[in-house]
């Protein structure tokens, strides 16, 4: 099945290519908003720093600033329950949102989103390939599309 998929990525690689005259596309930047309201969030987002730094391409677009993170909204921060270290984080109820301004967004993209994604932004001029779109639909992540 890798083998199919990656046949399929390096012929869209190819025509994209022609229709872009050779060049490639911009980079895009990913944006994570993250709330932090509690140990247990700290801890997440530091294990979701971790996992990002082992992959080569996701640390330098981590260094490069093409993945970013926003700050959410979190209620009370000064009344943080205290959480014991080594204790199993519990997954986070507030959906992760992911924003995709501009270009073509692969199936590596979305393989690549964190577990508790449930939303993925999307700019007027963003497009998904086909593979894109079934991971999307597996996962159970929705779309919204940006109005302007």
């Amino acid at each position: 099945m890798s083998d199919l998929r990656s046949m399929i990525r390096e012929v869209l690689r190819e025509e994209l290519s022609a229709l872009k005259g050779g060049g490639a596309f911009a980079p895009q930047v990913r944006e994570e908003t993250v709330s932090i309201g509690t140990n247990a969030d700290l801890q997440r987002f530091v294990a979701r720093i971790l996992e990002l730094s082992k992959d080569a391409g996701s640390r330098a677009a981590l260094e490069s600033g093409r993945h970013v993170f926003r700050l959410g909204h979190s209620g009370g921060l000064g009344a943080a329950p205290s959480v014991a270290m080594g204790s199993p984080a519990a997954p986070n109820p507030a959906a992760t949102r992911v924003q995709f301004d501009k270009g073509l967004v692969s199936e590596k993209a979305i393989a690549d989103l964190p577990d508790g994604t449930r939303v993925v932004r999307a700019g007027k001029t963003v497009r998904f390939t086909p593979l894109a779109s079934d991971e999307l639909r597996r996962r159970g992540i929705k779309i919204e599309r940006a109005k302007s």
